[in-house]
């Protein structure tokens, strides 16, 4: 099997097509023929070795995180899914290799796809909603009546906030780039401001949660858009950011695999039509070292860039 692996941490020169032997079916895995998979910044930046503490020490090692496919195998203990299924889903970060020809993963990491999304929409899916899910429902408490403000709104994960804190009877707020401003407030963004504008963001309304998903507002800065009971949700945890954030029980962080257990309700707000991903690239699955490096060093586009593979 082929997938996009490196044998050493770095930048995108140790990407390279590898063959690769997947690992025995376990009683709760499943096996996806990989139709799509999209590209994350996690992805590069694991390969970087941004969470090298805690990856073990063997190589090569697989890139990719999301994908959708068809299932092939089920372990005994699986009944979630069957073979033929179609299905979208993640990888734990430890044993990534989503760009690839197939993919063997922990049946919670699955779920069916929604018949209304194409491969390359479903796999778009998993860390951008699971994130979302995870900084806007379970942190934000997004509920009929509250006010959220998402810095970064039009993004992967900014835009799958939007959509679901709207689901969920929140009214938002944001930022976003010029070129992006008008999708963002067709999406129900309001008042939406430039990323430039920050003296009228940080001096305007309060809100009840404050959601950054790029790490460029300060956590002095979200902090102080609050209403005394908000919280400042926070994904980008650097070092100055938690130390800066430790002094205030308002601050909050969400990471992604803190959404895995909704992967079903995110399928199904996907079914609904609430919940819908932006492909923005589509490139074959031998374009991928070149696609990857332009996704990782280029302009940010809007959209998700997908890998597909043949069928």
């Amino acid at each position: 099997m082929r997938r996009v692996q490196y044998d050493r941490y770095g930048g995108p020169a140790e990407m390279h097509f590898g063959e690769f032997d997947l690992p025995l079916l376990g009683r709760n895995h499943v096996r996806v023929a990989v139709r799509a998979a999209a590209i994350n910044p996690f992805d590069w930046k694991l390969r970087q070795g941004a969470m090298k503490l805690f990856m073990n020490r063997s190589f090569p090692k697989g890139m990719g995180t999301d994908s959708a496919g068809v299932v092939e195998a089920v372990g005994n203990d699986v009944t979630t899914v069957r073979v033929g299924d179609e299905v979208f889903g993640t990888m734990d970060f430890k044993k990534s290799g989503a760009f690839a020809e197939q993919v063997t993963l922990d049946a919670n990491l699955v779920a069916k796809k929604p018949p209304q999304l194409s491969f390359a929409e479903a796999a778009c899916l998993p860390i951008p909603a699971m994130t979302a899910w995870a900084a806007v429902v379970d942190r934000a408490r997004a509920r009929p009546g509250s006010s959220i403000f998402v810095n970064g709104c039009a993004g992967a994960v900014g835009s799958s906030a939007v959509q679901l804190a709207i689901t969920h009877g929140a009214r938002v707020a944001g930022t976003s780039g010029p070129t992006s401003m008008a999708s963002a407030s067709a999406a129900g963004v309001q008042p939406i401001f430039a990323y430039s504008n920050k003296s009228a963001y940080l001096n305007g309304e309060k809100f009840d949660a404050v959601f950054d998903t790029l790490g460029t507002l300060g956590v002095g800065d979200g902090l102080s858009m609050l209403n005394p009971d908000g919280v400042f949700v926070d994904i980008n945890p650097t070092a100055p950011r938690l130390i800066r954030g430790m002094v205030s029980r308002r601050y909050k962080l969400a990471f992604a695999t803190m959404g895995i257990k909704h992967l079903s309700a995110i399928a199904e707000l996907a079914c609904k039509g609430a919940l819908r991903p932006a492909v923005g690239v589509e490139a074959r699955f031998e374009d991928a070292l070149s696609t990857l490096t332009k996704a990782e060093l280029g302009p940010r586009l809007s959209g998700k860039v997908v890998l597909l593979m043949k069928t």
